[in-house]
């Protein structure tokens, strides 16, 4: 039989758990990842228990649990728009041949604002560009963005796949931080491809408790 500080920590996640629960029907996406989190580090501590049968574990599975929370972020007010015209873009690299396969090259991966606290949106922004061989109108290109703390995946953001013609394009999206998110800096990762063409780049962002 567990000892009786074990029973009680279960017994307070799988209460979390009840309550994280009822909240899911009354918001939106920011809530969802509350719930996604609370659930999660609901679901760590009473493993955590389970496995040890102490109360250091219950928070140790309750931290390893919160991750689990942030499978569930979602992007907002995605757009994307053309920055720079395929001549620029050309003068930028030095390219002085067409190509021959569609090619795609990260400028830069922006996250903003710097420092956040939780329940705030992080903006993050892909300045990239695609260049064409002659005769192609238009290259199919994936835009996708995977969220990291020390050297964890949290989520896989929902990748986005569209057509874009030659020249730079700018694609942003919104990232609501749950509201349990634990302080410290994040990274995104940034990534376009195209074919057998892609690029990478890594920008920062802070939650402060």
């Amino acid at each position: 039989m567990k000892p009786r500080s074990s029973v009680g920590y279960l017994a307070a996640a799988m209460s979390a758990m009840v309550v994280v629960s009822g909240c899911q029907s009354t918001g939106g996406e920011v809530n969802e990842q509350m719930v996604g989190a609370g659930v999660g580090a609901a679901l760590g501590c009473g493993v955590g228990l389970l496995i040890g049968g102490r109360a250091e574990h219950c928070l140790a599975g309750a931290a390893a649990g919160g991750l689990v929370g942030w499978g569930v972020v979602k992007i907002n007010q995605y757009q994307a728009h053309q920055v720079r015209s395929a001549a620029a873009e050309r003068r930028v690299y030095g390219l002085t041949q067409a190509v021959d396969t569609p090619q795609v090259k990260i400028r830069r991966g922006t996250s903003s604002p710097r420092h956040v606290r939780p329940g705030q949106d992080v903006r993050i922004t892909t300045d990239y560009s695609v260049l064409l061989p002659p005769g192609d109108r238009s290259a199919t290109v994936r835009e996708s963005w995977v969220l990291k703390k020390d050297g964890r995946v949290l989520a896989n953001l929902p990748p986005q796949t569209n057509r874009r013609t030659a020249g730079g394009w700018a694609a942003s999206a919104s990232i609501p931080i749950p509201g349990n998110a634990s302080p410290g800096t994040y990274v995104v990762e940034h990534k376009v491809s195209s074919g057998s063409s892609y690029d990478e780049d890594d920008s920062t962002f802070i939650v402060r408790g």
